[in-house]
């Protein structure tokens, strides 16, 4: 603090520099009080950033505490200049806090003026009016509009906001750069297709609130790549099974209608059960991949494998049960009803048997941990 505060001071003009750029790029230290000390201080921030809107705000305070000055006699007037933190968050709305209250424990202050540059410091009225009265408020807008300015800083900490910037930002700039790509290689029609897809996939993810999901797989991909761990070769794998599974899917589904003379809703539907029937195992695989990935990784580590056990036998009994209902249909199009039956038992029983055989392994291992644990607790017993 520069100068110590008189008990005389009533009204208080406080410049408010919510960033701290005072500190940062004139190096300066805060709470400055007094008109040759704001002076020196607007000096110093001009000289080290001219473009500043600070050094117009402090400029402003001087004048208004001046002209107070001047127009009522005995008026106590005194400004002081306050700053926050550069991360302009809670720590910067917490040092203003305590930077004023050092300047209100040593004078009777009544009330006082708050002189701003933007939107960004008025975010500091309700901290400021919580320990003196607030009078008036004075905006100083430079070489621009108002609303430019304001509508500037809310979008501004729009997309600073994390839980916007997350969600909006990367779909958008996916877009874009699928649509770069199709001006660049002449594949409108094709990039035009799959940014619907993407569009669609992430929509459908939001609106049933599993966009989490995709989040945590590709924070696991990253994860896994700069640990060095095996699951991220068992994600590449997935990709790849992902992609070569929908490929078999559209062969299958193509080479089904190709064989039709005319397009229907039973058509339709049964194509569909060709793409299921050529893609289900590939699926299956991208499921499997990133699990064994991980299964791996815990051998590696030694640690105990317990529930992935049920999980990866529950997914391939998944599996089983759709390519049976697939191989059921086609063969209930196809007149033959005692076969397609016959696969759709089989198929239901043998993923009822895997599924048994999941939860077997997954109890029996789990027993086997439970016990060598309660054997080393009584020898840590005994040896106590």
């Amino acid at each position: 603090m520069k100068r110590k505060v008189g008990s005389e001071i009533k009204t208080l003009v406080i410049c408010v520099d919510r960033d701290n750029d005072i500190g940062e790029k004139a190096g300066l230290k805060t709470p400055i009080i007094g008109k040759e000390a704001s002076l020196s201080a607007a000096t110093k921030l001009a000289l080290a950033d001219p473009e500043d809107s600070d050094v117009n705000a402090i400029f402003e305070a001087i004048r208004l505490c001046e002209q107070l000055k001047s127009t009522e006699e005995n008026a106590g007037v005194e400004i002081v200049l306050i700053a926050g933190d550069k991360n302009a968050g809670v720590e910067a709305d917490r040092k203003i806090g305590e930077e004023l209250e050092k300047v209100l424990s040593k004078t009777a202050v009544e009330s006082a003026i708050l002189v701003s540059d933007g939107a960004e410091d008025e975010w500091i009225i309700p901290i400021l009016g919580s320990r003196v009265k607030i009078d008036s408020v004075r905006r100083v807008v430079v070489k621009q509009s108002e609303r430019l300015e304001s509508t500037f800083y809310l979008i501004k900490r729009l997309f600073e906001d994390p839980k916007f910037s997350r969600t909006f930002l990367p779909p958008v700039g996916i877009i874009l750069f699928l649509l770069a790509l199709s001006l660049l290689f002449n594949l409108s029609d094709k990039v035009v297709g799959i940014i619907l897809a993407f569009s669609g996939i992430y929509i459908l993810l939001k609106g049933l609130g599993r966009e989490s999901d995709l989040i945590n797989f590709i924070d696991s991909t990253r994860q896994a790549l700069y640990s060095g761990k095996i699951s991220f070769v068992s994600y590449i794998c997935a990709i790849v099974l992902l992609l070569a599974g929908t490929s078999q899917g559209i062969v299958e589904y193509t080479g089904y209608i190709e064989e039709l003379s005319e397009a229907s809703e039973r058509v339709l539907l049964t194509g569909m059960v060709y793409y299921l029937k050529g893609a289900i195992w590939w699926y299956v695989g991208a499921a499997l991949a990133p699990m064994i990935g991980r299964m791996m990784n815990m051998l590696i580590e030694r640690e105990k494998i317990v529930r992935q056990w049920a999980i990866l036998f529950s997914v391939i009994a998944s599996g089983l049960i759709l390519w049976g209902g697939s191989e059921c249909v086609i063969l209930l199009t196809e007149n033959n009803h005692l076969m397609g039956y016959l696969y759709l038992f089989l198929s239901i029983l043998g993923a009822i048997i895997l599924s048994f055989m999941g939860v077997a392994i997954s109890r029996y291992v789990k027993g086997t941990v439970i016990g060598k644990e309660e054997v080393e607790t009584e020898a840590e017993t005994a040896m106590k």
